[in-house]
């Protein structure tokens, strides 16, 4: 199962395979289901996304671009 991670000064964004899609986390919180990837790092990264307990995540620094999360086998 491959998942992407990003750490920010609070805590960790991870984006895991769901059954239908990629379900977006934050510290265990589970933000949204997307389509893709790409789409919940996005939402996460503009504040577009249910907003983790640890505030706006468009202030933690969070890349848009997929390609700079942490892919983990």
């Amino acid at each position: 199962m491959v998942k992407w991670v990003y750490r920010t000064r609070a805590d960790q964004a991870q984006i895991i395979p769901a059954p239908k899609g990629f379900a977006l986390m934050f510290d265990g919180e589970a933000l949204g289901n997307y389509a893709s990837p790409a789409a919940a790092a996005e939402d996460l990264a503009n504040g577009t996304s249910f907003w983790p307990s640890a505030g706006d995540p468009s202030e933690m620094g969070i890349p848009e671009d997929i390609a700079e999360w942490q892919r983990v086998p």
